[in-house]
């Protein structure tokens, strides 16, 4: 009995809802957060993540990758409530697909696969139309020539940056067929470990985790009127912490910040207002 007891309080004091079926709104319904981080829907998505929570621009679909998931799954909202998660791709050739990445318009659905005789992953695209996914299919030309690992992310131009044994490359996109991948200059790329990188659909901004006394911590760098990189300098306290920090992402409506953190333990999911890093 006093055990149950216990059980009814946490419950009463958490507040939390287990079941996304229950959330409608925007965002899983989540109260915004402020310019200090919090982590995303605790107790509904998974606590272990290999992905931060993608959403659709128009903020009815969410993407994500678990730490014992098989692939990446999706849920969805019909406008009233949000769906139980389901695969993505239940074919066996991509059951492992991985690091969701949607095109600025919203019209291709990009991840990740591995290939077992291969041992590497390649980089698939899904045409969207009318909610259902095309065949996946390699894109064109030579974004996949190295082998990359973990999140990649896409400009506006559809420009892929992607990180591939320690450092970040892109691969420039024109008319149609992605360029060989180059490797960026040392003010992103040091003698340390750069992965994970975000850039944002102007291709101004790129945030990217890079590995400092054996750990990641996030770093940004931002354009100058030149086009240039600018010195990558670290996002401060509590963002980065003593623990893992990796997967940054603003979501499509420029409103929220995401990154992936282990500081309780496993790689949950953390947001706040973009606003508090794009401003600073």
């Amino acid at each position: 009995m006093l055990l149950l007891i216990s059980a009814i309080c946490f419950i009463l004091l958490s507040g939390q809802v287990n079941s996304i079926e229950k959330l409608s709104g925007t965002y899983l319904g989540q109260e915004p957060p402020g310019s200090v981080p919090v982590r995303f829907a605790r107790g509904v998505i998974p606590d272990d993540l290999h992905s931060v929570p993608i959403f659709s621009k128009d903020g009815r679909s969410m993407y994500l990758k678990s730490m014992d998931s098989e692939g990446i799954t999706v849920s969805k909202n019909d406008g009233n409530y949000w769906s139980s998660p389901e695969p993505v791709f239940r074919n066996s050739d991509l059951g492992n697909s991985d690091d969701p990445c949607l095109s600025y318009g919203g019209d291709k659905f990009f991840f990740s696969s591995y290939n077992k005789e291969a041992n590497r992953d390649y980089i698939y695209y899904s045409e969207m139309k009318s909610g259902k996914l095309s065949q996946p299919q390699q894109p064109e030309g030579n974004v996949n020539t190295l082998d990359l690992h973990w999140q990649f992310s896409m400009a506006g131009n559809g420009n892929i940056y992607f990180a591939s044994t320690g450092n970040i490359y892109c691969s420039e996109l024109e008319g149609g067929i992605y360029h060989e991948p180059y490797k960026m200059d040392s003010c992103i790329n040091t003698n340390l470990s750069e992965c994970t990188p975000y850039v944002s659909p102007a291709e101004d901004i790129l945030i990217f985790s890079r590995s400092v006394n054996g750990k990641p911590d996030l770093f940004i760098s931002r354009k100058d009127k030149n086009g240039h990189w600018g010195t990558s300098q670290a996002l401060p306290h509590p963002i980065n912490t003593e623990h893992h920090e990796m997967c940054p992402h603003i979501t499509a409506d420029g409103k929220y910040f995401f990154f992936i953190s282990s500081r309780e333990g496993l790689f949950s999911a953390y947001w706040m207002d973009a606003d508090a890093i794009l401003t600073n």
